[in-house]
């Protein structure tokens, strides 16, 4: 359905957003292996997370929903009906961890999912899997994809692609099969999968590789420092690693509370989104509001089931550009977009690279990103792996092609709120893929 938004003036105000949904989506598909039931507070309502609960429900878990309360009692004996097809909408999550759930279970399915899914790369997680001795077939490396499982061979491996899904993968094939797996990380990723498996379960070991001062060989008077490994991160999930249920509270997704905080950012007034994510693996983005001059302050700040969370105030000023790049990309990839619009309001130049990811994402957001911005009169060059972006003064109302992509559709309605003019958004409707309430949020906090 399409929606016209009308320019704000008054911005600011306290608000709350849905659970994280890296976080729901785990919960929903561990709960396929648990010894007992999972108890999942703040359960967000969106599609991609219905995806997973759906798929869960085709392994015999009986779900229970009390609000926003999901309750998973996991099967008696893992089975699925003959010929099972899983259909995982528009979640890459959800297609990319049952991969690795079924190569490792015996079982056999078809996975599948809308025609935007069915576009996106699955063999960054069939070669390790099929590495380890499952069976995979799709055409072109996509969906739909027949999995086979069986027996598994215990695995290491270094990610070629930083990918949490990739990795997260692995490690639900490893405690399918029992076996053990050993994933090292160049980039440290999401760690979700990690925190859940240790909140409600265990078997699990995380090693952090510090770098180390030593004497320089060329002026021992001096010191440098060096890694002592080729990786960042190992993760170690044993044979004996087991899921045995119990409580997860769920904080609020900080990937959805990010375009309120970037209307903060763009209004300069102050908007707080309380009981958000805080895992130090998910804050770049706060990190980035601070370097292109926004004050972030962060109060009540605890960890509950493995995850940081607290309440986040951003006070918006006048933005500066800034160059993105490396290890901040992968800390940033889902919030791009959105980055990309605060930068059509910094003074200056802000040029992003290493974002070749975001072609293969819901659309190609790239050139959505790139394409949306020219239609709003700013000048945007596309590269090959990112974009180069002129900040101006005014931006003005357009029609907005959302490409069917979510973050696209929401990135754009915070940017059309400080358009000289209206603009639409063509199928607001895509905001259920994340949060279904986006727009009504984005209406309390901006009128």
């Amino acid at each position: 359905m399409k929606r016209t938004i009308k320019p704000a003036r008054k911005f600011g105000g306290t608000l709350s957003v849905p659970g994280d949904k890296s976080i729901a989506h785990r919960a929903a598909l561990l709960s396929i292996l648990s010894n007992g039931p999972i108890v999942a507070r703040n359960f967000p309502d969106n599609a991609d997370c219905r995806s997973s609960l759906n798929a869960a429900a085709m392994f015999g878990v009986r779900v229970e929903q009390a609000g926003s309360t999901v309750t998973l009692h996991p099967p008696a004996k893992l089975s699925l009906p003959p010929d099972a097809i899983i259909d995982c909408g528009n979640s890459g999550t959800t297609a990319r961890l049952l991969a690795g759930l079924i190569a490792g279970s015996g079982l056999e399915a078809t996975l599948t999912g809308d025609e935007s899914l069915r576009r996106r790369p699955m063999k960054r997680v069939i070669d390790p899997l099929t590495a380890m001795g499952a069976s995979l077939a799709g055409t072109e490396n996509r969906l739909p994809l027949k999995v086979v499982g069986s027996k598994l061979l215990p695995f290491e491996y270094t990610l070629k692609v930083p990918s949490a899904q990739v990795k997260s993968a692995l490690l639900l094939a490893g405690l399918a099969s029992k076996c053990s797996v050993v994933v090292r990380e160049e980039t440290p990723t999401r760690d979700h999968t990690e925190n859940v498996i240790e909140a409600i379960g265990e078997g699990i070991t995380v090693r952090e590789i510090k770098p180390v001062v030593e004497p320089d060989p060329v002026d021992p008077r001096r010191k440098r420092t060096r890694m002592p490994e080729s990786f960042k991160r190992e993760v170690a999930l044993s044979a004996q690693t087991r899921i045995d249920g119990g409580d997860i509270d769920i904080p609020g997704d900080i990937s959805t509370a990010s375009f309120f905080l970037a209307a903060a950012a763009i209004s300069g007034k102050s908007i707080t989104v309380t009981n958000v994510g805080l895992n130090p693996l998910r804050t770049e983005f706060l990190d980035h509001l601070k370097a292109i001059g926004c004050t972030v302050a962060i109060t009540d700040k605890t960890v509950v089931s493995g995850e940081a969370r607290g309440n986040v105030t951003v006070v918006g000023s006048q933005l500066k550009s800034r160059k993105l790049h490396g290890d901040t990309i992968v800390g940033l990839i889902d919030e791009i977009p959105m980055v990309a619009v605060m930068a059509a309001f910094a003074d200056g130049t802000t040029i992003i690279r290493d974002a070749a990811e975001l072609r293969v994402k819901e659309s190609d957001r790239l050139m959505a990103v790139s394409e949306n911005l020219r239609r709003m009169g700013v000048k945007c060059g596309l590269l090959a792996d990112g974009l180069v972006i002129e900040g101006r003064k005014e931006i003005t109302g357009a029609d907005i092609q959302s490409y069917g992509d979510h973050r696209i559709a929401m990135a754009f309605s915070i940017a059309a709120l400080f358009a000289v003019g209206p603009s639409t958004i063509d199928e607001d409707n895509v905001v259920a893929v994340s949060c279904p309430q986006f727009y009504d949020l984005l209406s309390s906090i901006a009128s």
